[in-house]
C-alpha cells in the first residue's frame, strides 16, 4: 500500500511539468500577483510547497490531482492589485470560483480537482470546505507561498534546478 501511495505521489510531476509547459498556462506569467510575482510563478510554488508537505508530512496523495488543483487554483486572466473593476474583497472571496470556470473550460477535472481550487481561500471562503487531503495540502501551501511573497519578499521556487532534474526523468521516462 505504501508503494502504491508513493507512486500516486510521484505522478505529480509528470503533471505538473506538463501543465507548467501548456501555453494556455503560460499565460499566466502576464498576470502580476503579492507585487513581486505573477501568477504563473505563484501556482508553482504552491505545487511544489504542497508536494513537499506531502513527502515531508507522509501523506499519500493523488498526484494528477494535487498537481492540477495546485497549479490551476489561480487561473484568472486580470491583475487583481488596483483593479478598479475587482474590489480586493471581491477578489479574494470570487477569484477561486473565476479560476474553476476557467480551469473546466481548458481541462477536464475531477471532483477532487474542482474542490482544490474552490477551496484554496479558506478559511476566508468559509462556504468552500477543503474536503480532501490534496485540498488541505494546497490551501496550506498558497497561505505559506503568499506569505513568502508578501512577507518575505521571496519571489523564487526553492531549489530550481529540481524543476529541471524532474522533467530530464519524465521526458526519458516517455521515451520508453
Amino acid at each position: 500500500m505504501h508503494d502504491k501511495g508513493n507512486r500516486d505521489r510521484e505522478k505529480f510531476w509528470e503533471t505538473f511539468i506538463s501543465l507548467r509547459e501548456n501555453p494556455i498556462v503560460k499565460e499566466l506569467k502576464k498576470y502580476p500577483n503579492h507585487n513581486i510575482s505573477n501568477l504563473f510563478d505563484h501556482s508553482s510554488r504552491v505545487a511544489v510547497c504542497a508536494y513537499d508537505l506531502s513527502r515531508r508530512l507522509h501523506i499519500n496523495v493523488d498526484g494528477i490531482s494535487l498537481a492540477k488543483g495546485a497549479m490551476l487554483h489561480d487561473f484568472y486572466f486580470y491583475q487583481a492589485r488596483g483593479n478598479k473593476d475587482i474590489g480586493t474583497k471581491a477578489h479574494w472571496l470570487g477569484h477561486p470560483a473565476t479560476a474553476l470556470k476557467n480551469a473546466e473550460h481548458e481541462f477536464q477535472l475531477t471532483d477532487l480537482e474542482k474542490n482544490i481550487i474552490t477551496s484554496h481561500m479558506w478559511p476566508l471562503n468559509f462556504l468552500h470546505f477543503p474536503r480532501s487531503r490534496e485540498a488541505v495540502l494546497v490551501c496550506l501551501a498558497d497561505k505559506i507561498c503568499a506569505f513568502g511573497e508578501l512577507v518575505l519578499k521571496r519571489n523564487y521556487v526553492r531549489n530550481a534546478e529540481r524543476y529541471e532534474k524532474e522533467k530530464k526523468k519524465v521526458q526519458s521516462f516517455q521515451k520508453l
